[in-house]
């Protein structure tokens, strides 16, 4: 379904007219910078991306580079591993609030997650074990996250999620689609493609066939938002979702080449990137993270990760309502 999802959308790109920009709200957002090494910025094409908020660090799994970089907080590369091929495909990457590195590899249908030091050193291999029948067999994690004390195994294609420990031990996980009430046949045409957890441990992820964006709690409570269409607010095709500390969240559009702004209400607020190639513009943005007020945005057509600080404004006293 992933791989359907992507031909799909590079043929819907190319039909799809200027967006508009979005209306003055609370919420701004402004382009810094691109995540660069000492030759300029990266040509990036959808990279999986995630953040070390205690170290300040922003981590890049290049499948395409077999390799994992890393950025200071000025956006430019630190150090780099994996590119010698000891990881073999690398698909995603992790960091624990201990500094310790995940990093997972992907091989046809298999899986391997292997567990780094601080400096991208590999120190163990992980050997899954309790896992129920269900993570056992057609289970093979494509993206993984960390929160609290667990590492989120993600399997996007049949909407699970399996909860371990450092050690790979199995604690719990989420059959989102059962949760969500899908049947196997839309969980099957659907899949999720944008996976985050945030600070309290709920889920946040995104179906773009059904044009919503989902947050599950650790009590399998369900809560959703999204409306279908082309103006500010709108979903057209969805794809990274993640919150910041206030709870407030963020949606990339592929499509319309936004990334949205919700508050913890699902109130749209903002909206910035939007079509073009000027340096704060977006293509096709899809993967995102949140590092404090830094927004992180993964795009296509070798046009790298761009970072935007959002902010909020208060109201003019001289302002006036429309009407």
């Amino acid at each position: 379904m992933y791989k359907i999802y992507h031909g799909m959308l590079l043929s819907l790109i190319l039909l799809t007219a200027m967006a508009s920009p979005a209306p003055a709200a609370l919420f701004r957002a402004a382009y810094l910078y691109t995540l660069s090494d000492f030759n300029g910025a990266i040509p990036y094409n959808w990279v999986n991306l995630a953040v070390d908020r205690r170290g300040e660090e922003t981590y890049v799994a290049d499948p395409a580079g077999r390799s994992v970089r890393v950025f200071n907080d000025s956006g430019m590369e630190v150090y780099r591993f994996g590119d010698n091929g000891d990881f073999g495909n690398i698909t995603a990457v992790a960091v624990a609030d201990s500094g310790e590195i995940f990093v997972l590899s992907r091989s046809n249908a298999s899986y391997a997650v292997t567990r780094c030091d601080y400096r991208g050193e590999p120190k163990a291999r992980l050997t899954m074990k309790g896992l129920p029948p269900e993570y056992a067999t057609d289970f093979v994690p494509d993206t993984i996250s960390w929160h609290g004390d667990h590492l989120y195994l993600v399997d996007r294609n049949t909407m699970k999620v399996a909860l371990t420990d450092r050690e790979g031990s199995f604690d719990s996980g989420y059959d989102l689609g059962t949760i969500l009430g899908f049947s196997k046949k839309q969980i099957s045409e659907s899949g999720m493609v944008g996976f985050s957890v945030d600070n309290e441990g709920d889920l946040l992820f995104t179906v773009p066939v059904f044009f919503s964006a989902y947050l599950v709690t650790p009590g399998h409570q369900v809560r959703s938002f999204g409306m279908r269409g082309s103006t500010p607010g709108k979903f057209n095709i969805v794809s990274g979702i993640a919150s910041d500390e206030r709870g407030n969240i963020y949606v990339a559009d592929t499509l319309r080449c936004v990334v949205m702004i919700f508050d913890r209400d699902f109130s749209f607020q903002a909206e910035f990137g939007f079509r073009g190639l000027e340096p704060g513009n977006l293509i096709a943005p899809m993967e995102l993270v949140v590092n404090h007020d830094r927004v992180y945005v993964a795009q296509s057509r070798a046009r790298g990760v761009s970072v935007y600080r959002v902010f909020q404004t208060q109201p003019s006293a001289t302002s006036t309502k429309g009407g």
